[in-house]
């Protein structure tokens, strides 16, 4: 007999192996931060000795999701970039917030994005941080992603150049300089948590980069291990500033610099040509779909079926709530199937199954997590969710796939497991008091708000009072 601290019994189990194997009275067991078995409850009951059983009956077990694409401090501008196309709204909303921050508000308004990632089953969050030349900030939301007990890659973004386009002073730095305090991140923090951070390295578009810029981050990716992203053709003016800038476009332009890679991870990819369909196959680079983002900011309708076709990894995002008001993984699988299917007016261009594949496989692969996360096998790390189906939104369930990707919400996530750790239980965080971190984040926000002239964006609406 094995001893294990949790086993987790009577379960729907979707492994998302490579079979897709569904147990269908399924259990799991967990050892430390790993997975020490998965079978059927019966075989589980005759290998283990658990410290801690749960009974899963009429609920489904699910690998955790990725969310290979977000900007965690963003939750201090939900509703307050409405109508605004996202050239026009990162000078109207995240650019004075990016200025006006402090770290006490970073970490608050990180947390709570956290706090929502996980309520809707995503365990591992890949954060694109603004280029900030405060380190405190910086800290701030890597001590968010740490506390909150999530999975998390932490990526230092360089802007080097772009001060005609508006971009703030305090968002400039020498690409040396910001390279620099990457390592310095990567050298503290990487590992932490219990292994559960790393940190990353980000551009954060064409237009605020220089080349010499571009060719310091490939050096720097490569002389770290650090993974590269980058925001990508969201909309048609980044082609246009490349082609004004070097008579190329944005993705010709990034091969010929070096940076595209097997680790080189591209976010939105809106604005395809054949040309930069061919370029990213050659250089087997990845994409963070972000379809709720796209909407809320009118940017268009990202290829995904086309680049998928290819056989480029495909994972999925919320991208930050700034442009899409939520941090929901569950809401984001829907979308990111609907809007495919409108896309390409075909209903059967991508199937739930594959949208799940996305939020869990495909953006494993896309991290170059696929040997610790994104299904559940012995060995992998134990990072998974349990679901409820139970409300009137999600009742009745046929298939449990189809049911998580179009019918579950946030209070069908009943039970969140990171690295082996019990986070969420019954609907309840068990290592934070969530009532008081969002009252506080209230405060915060409004205050940011009023700092920042952001809250002139409401004179047209009601204004929502000031917490007590």
């Amino acid at each position: 007999m094995q001893k294990v601290d949790l086993l987790i019994r009577h379960a729907l189990v979707v492994t998302q192996d490579d079979q897709r194997r569904i147990l269908e009275d399924g259990a799991i067991a967990v050892e430390g931060p790993h997975i020490a078995a998965v079978g059927s409850t019966a075989e589980l009951d005759a290998q283990c000795i658990a410290d801690r059983t749960v009974d899963a009956n009429g609920r489904a077990l699910f690998p955790g999701l990725l969310n290979i694409h977000t900007h965690l401090f963003q939750s201090a501008v939900k509703g307050l970039g409405e109508d605004m196309p996202v050239e026009q709204w990162v000078q109207a909303v995240t650019f004075p917030t990016a200025r006006a921050i402090n770290a006490e508000e970073a970490y608050l308004l990180s947390l709570v994005s956290c706090l929502e990632n996980l309520r809707s089953g995503a365990t591992t969050v890949m954060d694109f941080m603004y280029s900030l030349d405060n380190p405190a900030l910086h800290e701030a939301v890597i001590q968010a992603m740490l506390d909150s007990g999530l999975r998390g890659r932490y990526t230092r973004t360089v802007v080097d150049s772009g001060e005609e386009m508006g971009i703030p002073g305090v968002m400039r730095q020498r690409a040396e300089d910001a390279l620099a305090h990457a390592r310095a991140l990567q050298a503290r923090f990487h590992g932490a948590g219990d292994g559960r951070l790393d940190i990353g390295l980000a551009i954060g578009v064409i237009w605020a980069i220089t080349e010499p810029g571009l060719r310091a981050v490939r050096r720097c990716a490569d002389e770290t291990g650090m993974t590269i992203t980058m925001h990508v053709n969201e909309t048609p003016f980044d082609n246009v500033a490349a082609q004004q800038r070097w008579g190329r476009a944005t993705i010709p332009m990034l091969a010929e610099s070096g940076v595209l890679g097997p680790d080189f991870i591209a976010v939105h990819c809106v604005h395809m040509t054949e040309e930069d369909v061919a370029l990213f196959v050659r250089h087997n680079v990845a994409v963070a779909y972000n379809p709720v983002s796209n909407m809320y900011l009118g940017s268009g309708i990202a290829p995904i079926v086309q680049l998928a076709g290819r056989g480029l990894r495909i994972g999925l995002a919320t991208d930050g709530s700034g442009s899409n008001n939520c941090q929901d993984m569950l809401e984001t699988l829907k979308f990111g199937a609907l809007l495919q299917k409108v896309g390409r007016q075909d209903p059967s261009c991508v199937l739930a199954q594959q949208a799940l594949d996305w939020a869990t496989r495909g953006g494993a692969e896309a991290m170059g997590l696929a040997d610790q996360v994104g299904s559940l096998a012995p060995g992998k790390k134990a990072d998974f969710f349990l679901v409820n189906p139970f409300t009137p939104k999600a009742t009745p369930v046929h298939d449990p796939v189809t049911t998580l990707v179009y019918s579950a919400g946030q209070p069908n996530v009943e039970m969140v497991v990171v690295n082996g750790r019990v986070l969420m239980e019954n609907g309840v965080f068990t290592h934070l008091d969530e009532t008081k971190v969002l009252r506080d984040a209230q405060r915060a926000a409004q205050h940011l708000a009023r700092r920042a002239g952001t809250e002139r964006l409401l004179e047209r609406r009601g204004k929502w009072r000031p917490l007590e």
